[in-house]
């Protein structure tokens, strides 16, 4: 049985083996040592077109498929695991808009998250739910064309950062995790504070909690 990779993964192993290996690798330590987010790193990636690879073409993507983002973030996070969590946070968001948002959604802001020019994050995990999803608190009522969404979310890479993200909140608790809503919001908006959290490694990667108090998420959120 052969299990030589195909030519053009191949390709793209050794277009990133030799990325993490001149960008990432010199400052590795360092980076974590002075936890230095590296947005430079962010925008390069979306350059060579990692974030898009499970992305179709009409939206910027190159469709090379998962095991190309799995070989991409292998050859990563073999030189620094924190810039793994950085393809992870642009290439999520993104997928979840072409499984689940609209098409007014996917042409707005998957581009800019597959070209690097807004920092994503999912943020799902909460101070008193983590792997069980089910029991997190956080709410989104509606009201009007929107909802309003409180609660606060805990361990979230790249919070800190985040220009946008993916939000999981209860919509109808009766419903249990049937009632369960995902929002792509706008972090930059009246309602949201962030803080930062501490972590044992991985420091060039921020976490950090988000909490929103009455926060405002339009129609198209």
């Amino acid at each position: 049985m052969n299990f030589d990779l195909p030519e053009e993964l191949a390709a793209v192993r050794e277009l990133a083996r030799e990325f993490a290996e001149k960008e990432i690798a010199p400052t590795a330590a360092r980076d974590d040592r002075e936890h230095v987010f590296r947005k430079d790193l962010v925008a390069k990636m979306g350059e060579l077109g990692f974030y898009g690879c499970v992305i179709p073409e009409q939206y910027g993507g190159t469709e090379l498929g998962f095991m190309a983002l799995a070989i991409i973030s292998e050859e990563i996070a073999r030189v620094h695991s924190a810039i793994r969590v950085y393809l992870n946070m642009q290439a999520g968001p993104a997928l979840t808009l072409i499984k689940a948002g609209n098409e007014e959604q996917k042409k707005k802001w998957i581009p800019p998250l597959i070209r690097g020019e807004a920092i994503g994050c999912f943020a799902i995990t909460e101070p008193d739910a983590g792997s069980d999803v089910a029991a997190m608190r956080s709410t989104a009522v509606r009201n009007g064309d929107g909802y309003i969404l409180n609660g606060t979310k805990s361990w979230i890479s790249n919070a800190t950062v985040a220009d946008k993200a993916v939000v999981f909140a209860y919509t109808d608790k009766s419903q249990k995790h049937h009632g369960m809503s995902a929002f792509f919001v706008d972090l930059k908006g009246p309602g949201v504070s962030c803080r930062d959290l501490d972590k044992m490694g991985t420091h060039a990667s921020p976490t950090g909690e988000l909490t929103f108090e009455n926060f405002h998420i339009p129609p198209q959120g």
